[in-house]
């Protein structure tokens, strides 16, 4: 390895390591905001229904994410396992869909998610969907040598939610749709 590919391997990962840091700071601080500003029920659906479908979702990768990051860091020129996984990303993201959507039409959501309102399955259902599309995609950019740009977009993004968040929060409109939607 050269002295220019070393180099920009170590400001990848001093960047990788830089915004981690801050995210933490900034996830640290909002998680100080969100149970005051939402209340302890709302909040606590919020934790219910997006841990359920991360678990959900994470059902359906089987790992595949992990493999599908080391297959493209291997071979960064084929296009065709792009596709290929993005095809399988759509397909998981519709069974899912489908699956909340029977779930709600069949009235079994009242057993699986218990006092929850059906908007917030279908939001919570997207958000876990939406959260692993950005693993997918933040796996892709550390693959293609992007780590610096794609975690100045992350931290940027994260930056923006927490003002959002702070603003919500002091003038009483943090609500668990608005959360959501923040978020997502």
């Amino acid at each position: 390895m050269n002295k220019i590919e070393n180099n920009s391997l170590k400001r990848r990962y001093l960047y990788k390591i830089t915004t981690n840091f801050v995210g933490l700071g900034i996830n640290f601080l909002i998680q100080t905001i969100i149970p005051r500003g939402l209340g302890p029920r709302p909040y606590g659906d919020f934790i219910f229904l997006t841990n359920f479908f991360n678990q959900l979702v994470g059902f359906f990768d089987m790992g595949t994410s992990i493999g599908f990051y080391t297959k493209i860091s291997q071979r960064q020129r084929e296009f065709g396992l792009v596709s290929f996984y993005m095809y399988f990303a759509i397909a998981v993201s519709m069974i899912i869909m489908v699956f909340t959507v029977l779930a709600v039409s069949t009235s079994i959501h009242v057993s699986l998610w218990p006092d929850q309102g059906i908007f917030y399955i279908f939001l919570a259902a997207l958000w876990g969907i939406l959260t692993w599309f950005v693993l997918i995609l933040n796996k892709m950019g550390d693959a293609y040598g992007l780590t610096i740009s794609a975690e100045m977009a992350r931290i940027s993004q994260k930056s923006l939610g927490f003002v959002l968040i702070i603003f919500l929060f002091f003038f009483k409109q943090l609500t668990l749709r608005n959360f959501f939607f923040i978020i997502t």
